[in-house]
């Protein structure tokens, strides 16, 4: 009995062993190195911070970065991170967004006021959001009539009533956002593709060039990386958390086939032949939620970190000398032409994303 145990020790020291050589062959190269990862990201970040637009922004642009900011700050835990994000809430008096349009988009800077609190349990930097979200609530018609009718909806407003419901104890924040979220979802796939249209007009009325179906790169990027925004912080006993998972699952399995050799997916997930050019901040939110999804257990490491790997490497080569995140489709609500010089503070926010969970994700299998 004692020799079969030897035996079996020594059997799964070697396996392991081998696992080990395989990802070291997997992340080689300088990008998947702790040290580059780490300056790429400082780069980027710095960069964007001496290139912004509105001086006085914290709508979904803006607050997008700064999800990615605090991504950053959460995998390194340099306090000028920190203190960087609470700078810009504080110009901003910690108020909620401002935009009359789009009202999800309100949420996507609470979302960062959200994750600092968690640092400093300082109430009164949720304060203001939470006696908005307290009336926000209350509302009973459907998502679409009060505005939350686009995709993009799905990143920016429902992880910030989860991340409330974590911070208070209170569920009442989460039993009013699944519903939502689950209202625009169902509203907005397509059953056959595993992917999302980002709106009623782009399912029922448009096609691209070339007849096909128009499934938006980032649209589905907005999807994707909300989840992992929702699955950290909802409990997984709730009844919703397995319907999210496997979204998480199910998307990610229709991903791996699209993906281009390049690393990059392009910016009509149904026909990469319109724009045949690639893009960032689509393929830097599935990094993102991917690379979450391997750390988390929830996606096979064997399928997925090939995935990862050729998406990282991709996007490691569009970030300039100064930090430019480039070839990121600029704002708009579907595919369109991509050019180099291309770029946005949501792109570098994105790829801020994507870095910190690549970061986590080589740590843990070179360790």
């Amino acid at each position: 009995m004692q020799h079969t145990f030897h035996t079996l020790l020594i059997i799964f020291g070697l396996l392991l062993n081998k696992a080990q050589c395989q990802d070291s062959i997997l992340f080689s190269g300088q990008e998947f190195e702790e040290e580059y990862i780490v300056q790429l990201l400082h780069k980027v970040n710095n960069y964007q911070q001496k290139h912004t637009g509105w001086t006085d922004d914290r709508n979904w642009e803006r607050a997008t970065y700064y999800t990615g900011v605090m991504a950053f700050y959460n995998a390194i835990k340099d306090e000028k991170i920190l203190n960087q994000a609470i700078t810009w809430a504080e110009s901003h008096q910690w108020k909620v967004g401002n935009e009359l349009m789009f009202p999800a988009n309100r949420f996507t800077c609470v979302q960062t006021y959200m994750e600092i609190f968690f640092h400093t349990d300082d109430a009164s930097q949720i304060e203001k959001s939470k006696t908005y979200m307290d009336s926000e609530i209350l509302q009973t018609e459907p998502a679409y009539l009060r505005g939350w009718y686009y995709i993009d909806a799905l990143y920016v407003g429902p992880p910030a009533f989860f991340m409330m419901s974590k911070a208070t104890g209170d569920n009442n924040y989460t039993d009013f956002i699944n519903p939502v979220f689950w209202e625009i979802a169902d509203q907005l796939y397509d059953e056959e593709e595993g992917l999302f249209y980002r709106d009623s007009e782009a399912r029922f009325n448009e096609k691209s060039k070339n007849g096909k179906k128009v499934l938006w790169s980032r649209g589905n990027g907005w999807v994707m990386a909300a989840l992992p925004r929702i699955l950290y912080y909802l409990p997984n006993e709730n009844p919703f958390y397995i319907k999210y998972q496997n979204l998480l699952q199910s998307m990610a399995e229709v991903l791996k086939e699209r993906q281009g050799e390049d690393g990059f997916w392009r910016v009509n997930l149904d026909d990469p032949d319109e724009y045949p050019m690639p893009e960032s901040s689509g393929t830097a939110f599935f990094t993102y939620a991917i690379a979450w999804g391997i750390n988390n257990g929830i996606l096979n490491s064997t399928i997925y970190k090939p995935i990862v790997k050729k998406a990282w490497k991709g996007l490691c080569n569009v970030v300039n000398e100064e930090g430019k995140v480039c070839w990121g489709q600029k704002v708009g609500r579907g595919p369109g032409n991509v050019k180099e010089e291309d770029s946005g503070e949501y792109v570098s926010g994105a790829l801020l994303l994507a870095g910190s969970e690549v970061l986590k994700l080589v740590n843990v299998y070179r360790k």
